[in-house]
């Protein structure tokens, strides 16, 4: 296949859930799609069994599998994936996606196709366990309430409400919106932004790196647009969740807190980027 006949390039970057994966690019190539896509799976298991498993998707058409060495982490490693991307389009799909209508590539791509101010499109996820919508809009992070929000203090009444509306719990996710950031469990971004930007920031190894992201997608002036209209589904397991307890017990959790602290330094005097929305630089 010709590099420049590709639309989309989907990055799964694996930790591992090689089985899970496997179902994943299954159900990617089942898509009923009018362009060519191509698939790219990042390992950072360092697992001989997870490699072996995610080797066998080589076999497939469109699809390379790629095994690091040593767990680069979140950043490094989907950023890894996507030097290989050829696509106009990348998709950062996590390993536990299932995309289970096979019109939902179709829709995101035309969608973005029909809307060039858009810089990154993220669909509905249903959480497999519970069936819920998973809430992956948030509001641009606020160190004091991520904290909060793992303590006592979120009890009371003002930080309660100060969390709710971090977590944007107040949001119909049936509506097509606007949003100041997307968890990157399931991204669509141009693949000329993400290469303006320089992918995902290194500053960061596990988290804080997609709100930094969409931070800047709003600074260069496209749009972050929360898209109902295409459903995936998801184990719904968070690496970041806990409470005080789980900070001393979880490494995931420590860092999460490290990423947290980054992100507050790099970004505290600055003021919300959207309003620059409509101004692409």
């Amino acid at each position: 296949m010709e590099s420049s006949s590709i639309k989309a390039s989907i990055v799964i970057l694996d930790f591992m859930k090689a089985k899970r994966v496997c179902e994943n690019v299954q159900s990617i190539l089942a898509q009923e799609v009018n362009f060519p896509v191509e698939v790219i799976v990042v390992d950072n298991s360092v697992n001989e069994a997870n490699a072996e498993t995610l080797l066998s998707l080589n076999d497939l058409p469109n699809v390379q599998v790629h095994i690091n060495k040593k767990n680069l982490g979140y950043v490094l490693g989907n950023n890894e994936g996507a030097k290989h991307a050829q696509g106009e389009f990348i998709l950062i799909v996590n390993p536990d996606i299932i995309w289970r209508e096979k019109d939902t590539l179709q829709k995101m791509i035309n969608y973005m196709e029909k809307h060039p101010e858009i810089g990154i499109l993220g669909p509905k996820q249903i959480n497999d366990g519970n069936g819920e919508v998973a809430m992956t809009v948030r509001a641009f992070p606020k160190f004091f309430l991520q904290v909060a929000r793992r303590t006592w203090l979120r009890g009371l009444p003002v930080i309660k409400k100060w969390v709710a509306h971090d977590e944007m719990q107040h949001l119909d996710y049936e509506i097509t919106q606007d949003v100041d950031w997307l968890q990157s469990s399931f991204w669509v971004m141009r693949k000329d932004l993400w290469s303006g930007l320089d992918g995902l920031n290194p500053d960061y190894f596990l988290f804080m790196s997609d709100p930094d992201m969409c931070y800047r997608v709003w600074e260069r002036g496209y749009k972050v647009v929360y898209f109902p209209k295409a459903t995936v589904y998801a184990d719904g397991i968070r690496l970041s969740q806990g409470g005080v307890k789980a900070f001393f017990q979880k490494w995931t959790l420590r860092q999460h807190t490290k990423d947290a602290l980054k992100y507050s330094y790099k970004h505290l005097l600055k003021g919300n980027p959207r309003k620059n929305a409509g101004s692409r630089t």
